[in-house]
């Protein structure tokens, strides 16, 4: 089954309904209209949307080979990837924590730890912060070391390097790092200072609604180069793309203009009075 399956019927069959993977031109072109929107009563739950459709594709595909057994998440909201990540390592322990500052946070800890209860996965949340409580976190958690992590918390590029390290500091040397909204949050130059510093390669996930961005050890960790590909676009094709949007653009803008001339030209002068 696959994983947006199993996932979705964790809410709805709870009553949240959910709505992911929208094309925000559809919707007025609100560009989070494409992340996943859990709603009740005729509201949205939560501020903190969970990962695309798109997003929980990329997940399927990054663990058809790599099987982690130890997983740890930074940032769960209402535990839509928290639940995803479990749900396509049914092998792992997925330890997440949430700094609880959104709304509705502490109730998406106890509502994910009750989900995972009752559906028999092995997921633990707690609140706490990165990186200052991760190692206790672990620790008290009996955690087997790291071999993937999800930083989805506050968005700096100062922060994602915080919790990067952190997370380094008790992860198995071919630990996979998967970083959220790096494209959206502008964080891009973090996760360059890390992969340069630690000697890990990193790939921008431009086919990821967010931009996401992965960094591992190509060598301790075969078979991800190419399983992350088809998300990975490389440079020159990117940049086709964004001349044919400018392309597109300035097109539009010149028909607008030429309509408006026209528009003026049929208005007719004035009338003077002498």
């Amino acid at each position: 089954m696959p994983i947006i399956t199993r996932l979705t019927a964790l809410y709805e069959k709870r009553g949240i309904r959910i709505a992911a993977g929208l094309n925000p031109s559809h919707y007025r072109g609100f560009p989070h209209a494409a992340f996943t929107w859990f709603v009740k009563d005729g509201a949205s739950l939560t501020d903190g949307l969970g990962i695309a459709l798109q997003e929980i594709y990329f997940l399927e595909c990054l663990f058809a080979r790599f099987h982690p057994k130890s997983i740890f998440a930074i940032g769960n909201s209402l535990g839509w990837s928290t639940l995803a990540l479990a749900i396509a390592n049914p092998q792992a322990r997925v330890l997440a924590i949430d700094a609880a500052t959104d709304r509705l946070a502490r109730e998406g800890i106890h509502f994910t730890n009750a989900v995972a209860r009752e559906e028999g996965l092995a997921v633990t949340v707690v609140e706490a912060r990165s990186p200052d409580d991760v190692a206790r976190v672990c620790r008290e958690a009996i955690l087997p070391p790291v071999e993937f992590a999800l930083i989805d918390g506050y968005h700096t590029v100062e922060q994602v390097e915080l919790d990067f390290r952190a997370l380094r500091d008790v992860a198995t040397s071919g630990c996979v790092y998967l970083f959220h909204d790096v494209a959206n949050f502008g964080l891009l130059p973090g996760v360059e200072r890390i992969a340069r510093e630690s000697g890990l390669a990193y790939r921008l996930l431009s086919g990821t609604t967010s931009g996401m961005a992965i960094v591992f050890d190509p060598e301790g960790t075969p078979g991800i180069a190419e399983d992350i590909a088809p998300f990975a676009a490389a440079p020159e094709v990117l940049r086709v793309i964004e001349h044919a949007g400018w392309s597109h653009r300035h097109r539009h803008l010149a028909r607008w203009r030429r309509s408006l001339r026209k528009r003026i030209g049929c208005v007719p002068p004035p009338v003077t009075l002498d």
